[in-house]
């Protein structure tokens, strides 16, 4: 899987740009350790393991593991499953709000 186009996360002009982009970059700091959680913004960015792994000096086999630990801790078995529930807490969480939007899911509180 290739990552997307840089123009596709690049800051916006409106609200909702800046809601999509706080969310993103406080994703899973609730939930996850903090190199979990930035694995889990790389995923939804749309990274493969071998691209998050150098970008990170790791190995694709460590990224695995970290997917691993991500999608145990989070009760996912996917990605897609991943970005469903990125999605559900970008709408869970109020516009303005610096929080990981994960603590605005009743499912994960």
């Amino acid at each position: 899987m290739t990552a997307l186009p840089p123009f596709a996360f690049a800051p916006g002009k409106g609200a909702l740009a800046a809601h999509i982009e706080t969310a993103l970059g406080q994703f899973g700091a609730s939930r996850l350790s903090d190199r979990e959680a930035e694995v889990a913004r790389l995923i939804l960015q749309g990274h493969s393991s071998k691209v998050i792994a150098r970008r990170l000096g790791n190995s694709p086999e460590t990224v695995k593991v970290f997917r691993k630990r991500i999608h145990t801790k989070l009760g996912l078995a996917s990605s897609a499953e991943l970005f469903l529930l990125f999605l559900a807490a970008l709408s869970a969480a109020p516009q303005n709000c610096a929080d990981d939007p994960l603590i605005h899911l009743p499912l994960l509180s």
